[in-house]
């Protein structure tokens, strides 16, 4: 057993209200952990992780904890087990210099992403729209200004997936000190449970493309996720990174403020006690990931429809989300509700390495366009 990967929520509460929170209050929520319920998990949790395991703090708003709960978190990490990184997920709201610089810079090594929405109609500070885009705007030039290059992740609908292009451009403006952005489709969980499917794949995979053709020849100082991490599970940089992996159960895990685990976060955000492996609380982790729901989760690796092991993207994408798959009711072993959407980016990134449109995408990467086209059985460009 070796867990690479654990979102840690030590709080549900947060600072801001988004009308379609994933990951509200109300589910699996409890009080802030005291330092010794951190040590208390971590010490069930660290002989089955890798020796560089990743602790992404997620929330709720993990800023609420502060910055002292961190320092004695990471030193007793590296007093039981060094090598251990951290990383934070926030709004970012409460960002101040003063404060969180040190420790974002030491224990996290500047790992940070964030989120905001374009639109700028979902989430609120104080009840204002306005006043979230404000502090969010400011809050980000300062940490720019401070060196970090935050990822600033975006959900869109049908409505409001044109403005990913604007958000393209805001981060290009930025030049070298820049963030990066993630463009995700906003889905029917949390607070936005039975609205269904609001982003339709055609419209994400159209979107997809035109900023990946912008990407390849801007190829500018930030990344697009999720074309980035395709990119570099096409020539081989990647082996197993979600959600293109059917290997993530028992890899990763997921843990709620009350000590409950799920296969990640986003199972978590289901608000569906079928899928809730146990409660670290209460119970060891071999004997949480014994449980029947543990072990069907790990069985995606070979549970998968049959059109995705024989389709020509399979290596690449792995059949997709699993908890996707549960999400638009397709059970653990079905289909990724957003397979079109990747089968037309990765068809446009093979065929991009295949004409060397994208050999400056490869060489900043650190790789031989040439030596990469021979990998993949493709002919030297045109």
């Amino acid at each position: 057993m070796s867990i690479s990967t654990v979102i840690i929520k030590p709080t549900k509460f947060c600072n801001a209200t988004c009308t379609y929170c994933s990951a509200p209050p109300e589910v699996n929520g409890a009080p802030k952990w005291s330092q010794d319920e951190f040590r208390g998990y971590f010490d069930k949790l660290h002989p089955y992780l890798s020796s560089n395991a990743v602790l992404l703090w997620h929330g709720g708003e993990p800023m609420l904890m502060g910055a002292d709960f961190y320092w004695k978190a990471w030193e007793y990490v590296q007093e039981t087990k060094p090598g251990i990184r951290f990383s934070m997920q926030s709004n970012i709201l409460a960002y101040d210099r003063k404060r969180w610089k040190d420790v974002l810079q030491g224990p996290f090594n500047y790992s940070i992403s964030s989120s905001f929405d374009p639109d700028e109609q979902n989430r609120e500070f104080k009840g204002s729209t306005s006043l979230y885009t404000r502090i969010f705007n400011s809050r980000l030039d300062a940490m720019l200004e401070d060196g970090f290059h935050p990822k600033v992740i975006g959900t869109y609908t049908e409505e409001t997936i044109p403005l990913a292009l604007d958000m393209y451009d805001r981060a290009k403006a930025t030049g070298e000190a820049c963030f990066d952005i993630r463009i995700n489709y906003r889905y029917p969980a949390g607070r936005d449970e039975g609205n269904g499917a609001m982003l339709l794949p055609k419209t994400y995979g159209k979107v997809l493309l035109e900023l990946y053709d912008r990407w390849i020849s801007d190829l500018p100082h930030f990344v697009v996720t999720p074309l980035d991490e395709m990119f570099k599970k096409t020539i081989g940089l990647d082996t197993s990174r979600c959600p293109w992996s059917r290997h993530c159960g028992g890899h990763f895990l997921g843990l709620e403020p009350n000590g409950d685990v799920y296969n990640c976060s986003e199972f978590a955000d289901l608000g569906d006690e079928t899928y809730r492996f146990g409660n670290l609380r209460e119970q060891t982790l071999p004997e949480v990931l014994a449980s029947k729901i543990s072990v069907a989760t790990r069985r995606r690796r070979v549970d998968l429809p049959m059109d995705c092991k024989s389709c020509r993207h399979f290596n690449e994408c792995e059949g997709g989300c699993m908890r996707d798959s549960v999400l638009y009711g397709r059970g653990l072993g079905g289909k990724f509700y957003y397979c079109h959407s990747w089968m037309m980016v990765f068809d446009r990134i093979k065929q991009s390495i295949m004409t060397g449109e994208a050999d400056g995408a490869i060489r900043k990467y650190g790789l031989n366009p040439d030596d990469v086209r021979r990998t993949l059985g493709y002919a030297a460009a045109a």
